[in-house]
């Protein structure tokens, strides 16, 4: 059994795909295959299963990944913390983000982390929390920027909250509520609303609030971007709740109006795997990340400017 075995097991159960695998691993199919089967002959079980449109990992295959993954991740570790001996850091650093993330400058963070480390690869993806979570778990991201409480993620993880921002109602200029000082739930409930996407902690952290006064949200619109749904509140399609940094940015004309008596509030933290060993860029990285959160970074000025939260 040798790494390259591993690294080829793990990079096609990411893809689900032979073809793709091979793209990354810059190797020819048949070469993926010959090690797969030789891999599988050594532990003389089958680790993949096949067919004519995907490939998917088997009950052995998984216990055979999961080991797999521990053992790069502690030979790779070891590459990198010889590598941080040496003064110079490389690798790369895997970022998971909700999006936008308010006041918090994750552009600028990631601007200069790269001044600072051009040596590191920077991996960013965009989901739900949940997702994002569940990608810590498996050790795919190194950390993530999410909306979460880090009161309530328990010992599996470790954050740290960066900002609470109040949620807002948004209408258009012509809509019966755009003239009105402020909103409350019960005024919500009776109008149409454009929604979040299904597994959008914004959205239930929403409708949790709705469901703590006995009321229930008149979901009729459904987007996955926050511009977008500001758009369709423009429109007069609807009304939207959103963070008021989004409800603020430019764009079609809408009246913010703010939820009263209680507003509701979406937290966004940087989370991580509290009990990873985190490699030396991921390290790094999140020790930038926070010290940007308290407006502690010293830049050259030819580096991208942070805007604290």
């Amino acid at each position: 059994m040798e790494l390259r075995h591993l690294r080829t097991l793990d990079a096609i159960a990411r893809h689900g795909s032979f073809t793709r695998a091979a793209e990354e691993l810059h190797l020819a199919q048949s070469a993926l295959s010959q090690q797969v089967r030789r891999l599988e002959a050594e532990l003389g079980v089958d680790l993949l299963h096949r067919t004519s449109r995907s490939v998917a990992v088997t009950e052995a295959g998984q216990v055979v990944l999961d080991y797999a993954r521990r053992v790069l991740s502690e030979v790779d570790g070891l590459q990198a913390e010889l590598e941080e001996l040496s003064g110079v850091l490389r690798g790369k650093v895997a970022i998971g983000a909700i999006w936008p993330t308010g006041s918090y400058d994750l552009p600028g963070v990631l601007g200069a982390f790269h001044h600072r480390h051009p040596g590191v690869d920077i991996h960013l993806i965009e989901h739900t929390a949940d997702h994002l979570l569940d990608l810590l778990r498996r050790d795919e991201l190194d950390c993530a920027f999410a909306s979460v409480d880090p009161d309530k993620l328990g010992d599996e993880f470790a954050a740290t909250k960066l900002f609470e921002e109040e949620l807002v109602a948004t209408v258009s200029l012509e809509h019966r509520l755009a003239e009105a000082e402020h909103v409350t739930l019960e005024d919500l409930s009776g109008e149409t609303l454009i929604a979040y996407r299904d597994g959008s902690e914004l959205r239930r952290r929403f409708e949790w609030t709705m469901a703590s006064e006995g009321l229930q949200p008149r979901n009729a619109f459904y987007c996955t971007e926050m511009a977008a749904v500001r758009a369709l509140a423009s429109s007069g399609l609807g009304v939207a709740v959103m963070p008021r940094s989004i409800a603020e940015l430019e764009g079609p004309p809408v009246a913010i109006k703010p939820v009263r008596p209680a507003p509701p509030t979406w937290p966004v933290s940087l989370v991580w795997r509290g009990r990873r060993r985190q490699p030396p860029a991921a390290k790094a990285f999140l020790q930038l990340a926070l010290e940007a959160a308290r407006g502690e970074i010293p830049e050259p000025a030819d580096a991208p400017q942070l805007r604290a939260a």
